[in-house]
């Protein structure tokens, strides 16, 4: 491994970011290449992306207080 290769484990570590475009231009392409090699993480990475592409639609729904106050509780609980 180059350095600027990464493994999986710090692709993961660092999928959030690339998922929302937040990595250093070098990280960044780092990212992209092992995306390219590692189906695995690759799978991971597009279940991210469009998790966060469905969330973002829900943004101008309503939730009821029932359900709000269930995911303040969850979000709590970590």
């Amino acid at each position: 491994m180059t350095k600027h290769e990464i493994d999986c484990e710090q692709a993961l570590d660092q999928l959030i970011e690339f998922v929302d475009h937040e990595l250093p231009e070098g990280k960044h392409s780092a990212m992209q290449h092992h995306m390219r090699a590692c189906k695995s993480c690759f799978s991971r990475f597009e279940f991210e992306r469009r998790l966060k592409e469905k969330l973002g639609t829900l943004r101008d729904t309503e939730v009821s207080s029932d359900a709000s106050e269930r995911i303040k509780r969850l979000l709590k609980s970590f």
